[in-house]
């Protein structure tokens, strides 16, 4: 496929082009947003974020460079879902002793990844709470400094230096067991 040519009549407003990009990335597009989702969001929710993905690609049609296309589309993608969860997380009260975060994790596509992701599990629970419960917080649903700090009922300083301060000792766990920075 000639990305510039499409990119090219994309941006002369042929809605075909649009089409045939809906048609061409739609599984990537859907991937990128499960991935991310972690099976979070629901399959409505899954259709919702994806054609808002192609819709917010027609509106900025003109920016875009026929060579950057994808990263663009996976870009948006990403964004969109990371806004769904956000706003379905944002009423929803999370009890950290109740939840098995691990099972919601994503799925890792390669052993490296499932190794990473066990050993960032373990770091985690090694790290405690309430450090762990402000990284769950911000990492895996998304929420702000400012919301962590109105639900755990913390400075929003606090939040922003313990996410620091956590991001930096997870880092030296993990190089200690072999994990490179």
């Amino acid at each position: 496929m000639d990305f510039e040519k499409l990119t090219e009549r994309l941006q002369n407003n042929d809605e075909n082009a649009l089409e045939e990009i809906i048609e061409k990335f739609t599984p990537l597009v859907s991937t990128i947003i499960y991935n991310l989702s972690g099976g979070i969001l629901s399959t409505s929710d899954m259709e919702e974020v994806t054609s808002d993905t192609f819709i917010t690609l027609w509106y900025n049609r003109e920016k875009i460079q026929a060579d950057k296309l994808k990263g663009y589309l996976c870009c948006i993608a990403k964004n969109k879902a990371k806004d769904k969860l956000k706003s379905i997380n944002r009423h929803k009260t999370v009890n950290i002793e109740e939840m098995d975060f691990e099972d919601k994790l994503v799925v890792p596509e390669t052993i490296e990844n499932k190794i990473i992701t066990e050993a960032l599990c373990a770091a985690l629970d090694q790290i405690g709470d309430p450090d762990r419960e402000i990284m769950i917080r911000h990492y895996y649903y998304y929420q702000s400094s400012t919301e962590i700090s109105e639900k755990m009922s913390l400075n929003s300083e606090t939040v922003k230096s313990k996410i620091k301060r956590t991001r930096e000792k997870l880092k030296k766990i993990l190089f200690e067991r072999g994990f490179s920075r």
